[in-house]
């Protein structure tokens, strides 16, 4: 045990705080960005909105049902070939590992955090809502005031569960070049 070289370590300090400052780049990211876009989401399916929530709650079941990995190795091997196609390019339209990343991670978390908040509006009693319409409130001002600080009271365990696991899961970016 004594002939353990620590300066091994030493060299590597700088490394392993870039890869760190990268960790928590992308668990700030994955979870900023996908709770804003959770919240579009939640919003869009509690209230209903005719083709939106369809099509949100097909996005949803879709990317909950897949593992984060396929997610990325899609993101990052089949968006190149997708933007060659909309744009009429040659080649295709190199995304990076960093961006994959950021943007994989972000939609992931989205889809997550929209069936947290989602609860979280389930959770309210429905006399709010009346109560809301009876103050002449009207739905934007209904849910910015009233409804989306509740929801978010009870969510808030279940949404740090889920940054946590975030930052677990980051490890699947080692996978790019």
């Amino acid at each position: 045990m004594n002939h353990f070289d620590f300066s091994v370590i030493a060299q590597a300090y700088p490394f392993l705080l870039k890869g760190l400052v990268f960790s928590l780049e992308l668990t700030a990211v994955g979870f900023v960005g996908g709770l804003v876009l959770g919240i579009g989401l939640a919003l869009v399916r509690h209230l209903e909105v005719p083709v939106a929530s369809q099509l949100a709650s097909a996005y949803i079941t879709l990317i909950r049902s897949v593992p984060l990995i396929m997610v990325l190795f899609w993101f990052f091997f089949l968006m190149p070939l997708v933007l060659m196609w909309m744009t009429g390019a040659s080649r295709p339209v190199q995304i990076g590992p960093v961006w994959t990343a950021f943007v994989t991670f972000t939609l992931f978390e989205a889809a997550y955090y929209a069936e947290i908040i989602r609860a979280g509006f389930k959770s309210i009693a429905k006399g709010q809502y009346g109560a809301c319409r009876a103050l002449g409130m009207s739905t934007w001002q209904t849910y910015r005031l009233i409804i989306l600080p509740q929801s978010c009271g009870w969510s808030v365990r279940s949404c740090s569960r889920r940054r946590s696991s975030c930052f677990r899961t980051r490890r699947w970016c080692t996978c790019f070049p």
